[in-house]
């Protein structure tokens, strides 16, 4: 059990019993893994983008990419520790990212506008209580939020939009699986 899943777990313990009309010790730790590896991932990757000059980048680079990862869904790790280590590893990619944005980055927003024409929303079943109904809608959010890059035209977005596009397609499940059972 990794840190993150013990401190949970703890935290989940203590609030069951100090206030008994709290949630199932289980929906508590589930809930607060999330929070901490979330608060975990954000806070490495702002200190480590505030040491190396890219704060700023790191700050929008994160809130593009959860903002689309919301609405279009897509893979997730199997163990808490590896989320925040992906987690990490994109946002801090999203933040590096210094290319001019070309006909090489508009081909890229194209590519991800087609990836989430097919593949979105994918994997929110479970995550979310918005009625199926209005999946159509999410997806046009997305279309129109990488749409959008094309009047922009900053990298650091196409970098948030491609990385998610992918972590909403088959080969990235296939990655997650081949990794984790090296692992």
């Amino acid at each position: 059990m990794s840190i993150i899943d013990q401190s949970a777990e703890f935290l989940a313990k203590s609030i069951r019993k100090n206030y008994s009309e709290a949630g199932s010790e289980t929906a508590l730790k589930y809930a607060l893994s999330l929070i901490i590896n979330t608060f975990i991932s954000i806070t490495i990757s702002l200190l480590f983008c505030l040491i190396t000059g890219h704060f700023i980048q790191c700050v929008l680079g994160i809130a593009a990419f959860i903002l689309i990862r919301s609405i279009t869904g897509g893979m997730h790790a199997s163990s808490s520790m590896s989320c925040c280590i992906i987690s990490i590893l994109i946002f801090n990619t999203i933040a590096f990212v210094t290319f001019d944005y070309s006909l090489y980055s508009a081909v890229l927003d194209a590519a991800a506008i087609v990836v989430f024409l097919i593949t979105t929303p994918n994997n929110i079943q479970n995550m979310s209580s918005l009625d199926p109904k209005y999946y159509p809608i999410l997806k046009l959010i997305a279309v129109l939020m990488v749409s959008s890059n094309f009047i922009i035209q900053s990298t650091m977005l196409t970098a948030a939009f491609c990385i998610q596009a992918f972590l909403t397609t088959s080969p990235a499940y296939r990655l997650r699986d081949f990794i984790e059972r090296r692992c």
